[in-house]
């Protein structure tokens, strides 16, 4: 009877284990992008830019790229706050074991036109970062994703589907 629940066991342990491979390794995950739009600015999501696929226990950096078009309104003198939100973090900190995200406001010239004229970074502990800008640059601007890396826990696995990194940008009156 032992030698029978022995085999039984270790049967079942092979056929679950070799879905649970399957798994560990097919699931993806891209990032998606979302704005909103004002009387004083616009915001467009850029739709072209490619995030590489995720799975498994791997490990990257992202692809530069630019994620968000802003265009202030021509009447507008003001100045304005550019805000970029991870939105969906707890979703993401059951995968990630790290993820971060460089990200800089530039205009049409690729200068940095912030304020500060530095990068800032999004990770799972800090969700939102904020650049101040007062009428400098060339329009249009963009918000760019210029580095950053990622790593997914070894212990887990991304099963029913992936877990995009979702990107928000808002624009507020300074």
């Amino acid at each position: 009877m032992k030698k029978f629940l022995l085999i039984a066991l270790v049967a079942v342990l092979a056929a679950t284990g070799s879905v649970f491979a399957y798994t560990f390794t097919t699931a993806t995950t891209t990032i998606g992008v979302t704005a909103i739009q004002s009387d004083f600015a616009n915001i467009t999501a850029n739709t072209t830019y490619s995030a590489p696929t995720v799975f498994g226990k791997f490990t990257g950096t992202w692809p530069t790229g630019t994620l968000f078009d802003v265009v202030p309104h021509e009447e507008y003198t003001g100045d304005l706050v550019i805000h970029v939100y991870l939105v969906n973090t707890g979703e993401l900190i059951r995968q990630y074991q790290h993820l971060n995200m460089t990200i800089e406001f530039r205009d049409r010239n690729d200068v940095a036109v912030d304020e500060r004229g530095m990068a800032q970074v999004l990770t799972l502990q800090n969700a939102n970062v904020a650049f101040d800008w007062s009428d400098n640059g060339t329009s249009p601007y963009y918000v760019k994703l210029t580095g950053g890396s990622y790593n997914l826990h070894r212990w887990k696995t991304m099963t029913g589907g992936s877990v995009a990194p979702q990107l928000w940008c808002e624009i507020t009156q300074r």
